[in-house]
């Protein structure tokens, strides 16, 4: 199948608004005098990485596909094979100081606490993420206490 000018134009968009929106690159195609260009260009100040030069259409398509393969095998690597989980794990909240919500794709800090109740087992709390309307739950395990003595006056 003939690859156009055009299709190689709406794939670079499409790619670039579409899974490499959230990355430090973007894929640049263009038509010179003797083939297309391809190259990486960096949304920093770097200066742009030609990955392919003089190349037909269906070589510039080659790479900006390779290109988006790339990246797509990369990400899954970066997150253990897998798509991204709605949700954090109770590992990662914890360890996390649990001050974000906990939907991966909202992960906002506008969060409206519930008061603190007793269970059996330690303490809730009810949450609210102002900004996706998720509700979720705080669960405490008390270990003990400490006693703080502050000198009210000195004897002196």
């Amino acid at each position: 199948m003939k690859v156009t000018e055009k299709q190689l134009k709406a794939r670079v968009t499409e790619l670039n608004l579409g899974i490499l929106k959230e990355t430090t690159f973007g894929i640049k195609v263009d038509r010179g005098n003797k083939g297309y260009i391809c190259s990486l260009v960096y949304r920093d100040q770097a200066p742009p990485e030609l990955l392919l030069e003089e190349g037909s259409a269906s070589e510039a398509s080659a790479c900006i596909e390779a290109v988006a393969a790339t990246h797509r095998i990369f990400r899954q690597s970066m997150m253990g094979g897998v798509e991204k989980p709605e949700f954090l794990t109770d590992e990662l909240f914890v360890k996390k100081g649990g001050e974000r919500c906990p939907r991966t794709k909202c992960g906002s800090r506008d969060i409206i606490a519930g008061w603190v109740e007793k269970e059996s087992d330690g303490l809730v709390q009810t949450h609210r993420c102002g900004k996706c309307g998720l509700e979720y739950t705080i669960r405490y395990k008390m270990e003990g206490y400490d006693i703080s003595l502050h000198a009210e006056s000195s004897d002196k």
